[in-house]
């Protein structure tokens, strides 16, 4: 007789499926329920309850509550996540709050016709792009043969790796943090924030990649800068509440913040996309 047994996620618990549709119901209130007055304070309720939101998937799937949302294959924080995650937030915040602002206003008909500018599905676009590419080049990398000697001067560097240790204690350290030509932890909980800046492969895990700094602080100020022009727009819509206009349009891009941000993905996807040491041997 077959047993039929589920097999479930340990971190997924009853809370999470408890705490996760609260919180989408709490988002539509807020929307909903506060004055059209303070619809600045809607946008930023609403931002911390999405990413409370995103925060909650990640603990149930991963065990990290504050940032297993960014933990990847090789249970390493994903430069490429955050990047996604940081706009996705920002934009589809300001566009529930706007399209709740608008129904709470009565402009039923109005309520979805929210103009998002051109140039910012492009950046969106570019986000993912860099997302679904990072993937890629990483699956092939997988496919390579692992440079031990490489892995385990490194791990030793690193301190994962006793120097001197025996050949057996050395090789089975290799396969327990390596995938391919990359390093990878054991589990979500070895994940830390300095994955982001530091390389992913066994020639460079434990050295700052620059072209990984660039793009991250390129985003973070380019995200933020954006996110206060949205908070700005809907401050003047708090205090132009009278009119009651719906919220037709989001803030205009620059081009050129476009062209900055595609030529730092660009250079970070090359500089994912080569190898940091020779290939193993054999196949």
């Amino acid at each position: 007789m077959s047993n039929n047994v589920r097999a479930t996620n340990p971190n997924w618990q009853r809370y999470h499926s408890i705490g996760i549709p609260v919180l989408i119901l709490a988002i539509i209130l807020c929307g909903l329920l506060i004055p059209a007055n303070l619809i600045l304070l809607t946008w930023i309720l609403i931002l911390v309850l999405l990413v409370l939101l995103i925060m909650m998937f990640g603990q149930g799937i991963t065990g990290h509550f504050w940032l297993g949302w960014m933990v990847n294959e090789q249970f390493r924080m994903s430069l490429s996540r955050l990047q996604m995650a940081l706009w996705t937030l920002v934009v589809l915040s300001g566009f529930l709050t706007a399209a709740l602002a608008n129904l709470a206003a009565g402009h039923i008909e109005e309520a979805l016709d929210i103009a998002i500018p051109p140039e910012l599905w492009v950046t969106m676009g570019i986000s993912t792009t860099s997302l679904v590419g990072s993937g890629l080049i990483l699956t092939e990398k997988k496919k390579e043969k692992t440079n031990e000697d490489e892995a385990l001067r490194g791990m030793v560097e690193f301190g994962l790796l006793a120097e001197g240790a025996d050949a057996a204690t050395a090789t089975a350290t290799v396969q327990e943090h390596t995938s391919g030509q990359l390093q990878r932890n054991t589990n979500p909980s070895q994940a830390r924030l300095y994955d982001l800046v530091c390389g992913e492969e066994v020639g460079n895990f434990n050295v700052l990649d620059l072209a990984r700094l660039q793009n991250l602080f390129f985003t973070l100020v380019l995200v933020g800068a954006y996110a206060a022009t949205l908070g700005n727009m809907f401050a003047g819509a708090a205090g132009s509440s009278g009119s009651a206009a719906p919220i037709s349009q989001f803030p205009a891009l620059d081009a050129s913040i476009v062209a900055l941000l595609g030529i730092s993905h660009g250079g970070y996807l090359v500089g994912k996309a080569v190898d940091k040491q020779p290939k193993g041997e054999g196949t």
